[in-house]
């Protein structure tokens, strides 16, 4: 409802007064607005995805160093040495994976976080072209202007679908990153369990080898539990990325349709 200046009839002199006009409400959209609940729960999970990678870098650089004692203590043990040196060879070429990994990560959220501010964009316009879209509906306004805002709010529609469909193929890029680094916690634990299997071979060096062992350890729990949590988040998000997707591209098939059929 609106408050316009009408003339009220029966005032003297035709005086001027406030009436209560109905004016058509915003055009309600169901469908925008699941659009607009899932896109949200998206970000949601995308972000806590990237929050789960937190630290990451740290554990990485962790693993360097321990990989860099556990040489040290290798040479120290001479020809018993041998295998956990080998070993530490290894560890150094998961850590450099995990730096890839890493870097590719800082790369993909700022770009998820820029589509994310897109989508937001595009969201706020999609209400602010339901809101006309109702105000031209009054029946105060000629057809023209009907068709054509609803083909500007089906442009903004179709945008929106690109990046739902960019934001999906990211999420997608996420999941196959966090797979590299729960490839890279296996291959550890099984650094880990060898180094330990050479230190009981390996006597005077063995507490050395055991303590770099369980360190390693410890240091593949910390990722286990980080891929745990990014695991979840980013099976969510993938499943709410591909619904937006498949929502988006029903409701621009439905808009262009009654587009087609308002201009018949």
């Amino acid at each position: 409802m609106i408050w316009r200046l009408s003339t009220v009839i029966g005032l003297p002199g035709g005086v001027t007064g406030m009436e209560q006009e109905s004016i058509p409400a915003r055009r309600h959209t169901q469908r925008t607005d699941r659009i607009g609940a899932r896109a949200d729960g998206l970000l949601s999970d995308c972000r806590r995805a990237f929050h789960a990678f937190g630290e990451l870098d740290e554990l990485a650089e962790n693993l360097r160093i321990l990989s860099l004692n556990a040489e040290l203590a290798a040479g120290r043990a001479g020809d018993k040495g041998r295998a956990v040196r080998a070993l530490t060879q290894y560890t150094r070429e998961l850590v450099n994976r995990l730096a890839q990994i890493q870097g590719e990560m800082n790369v993909l959220r700022g770009r998820t976080f820029a589509l994310s501010s897109t989508i937001l964009r595009g969201l706020f316009q999609m209400s602010l072209f339901e809101r006309a879209c109702g105000l031209i509906g009054d029946g105060e306004h000629d057809a023209g202007a009907s068709s054509a805002a609803d083909r500007a709010f089906s442009e903004i529609m179709r945008m929106l679908v690109d990046t739902l469909d960019t934001m999906a193929n990211s999420v997608n890029e996420l999941a196959r990153r966090a797979h590299g680094v729960e490839e890279v916690v296996s291959q550890s634990d099984s650094i880990a369990t060898n180094i330990a299997i050479e230190a009981a071979a390996a006597g005077v060096h063995e507490k050395e080898f055991r303590t770099v062992s369980d360190t390693m350890r410890h240091y593949v729990d910390d990722l286990r539990q980080m891929i745990d949590e990014a695991s979840d988040a980013v099976r969510r998000a993938s499943e709410k990325g591909e619904s937006l997707r498949r929502l988006g591209l029903d409701s621009l098939g439905e808009l262009e349709d009654n587009f087609q059929r308002a201009i018949q």
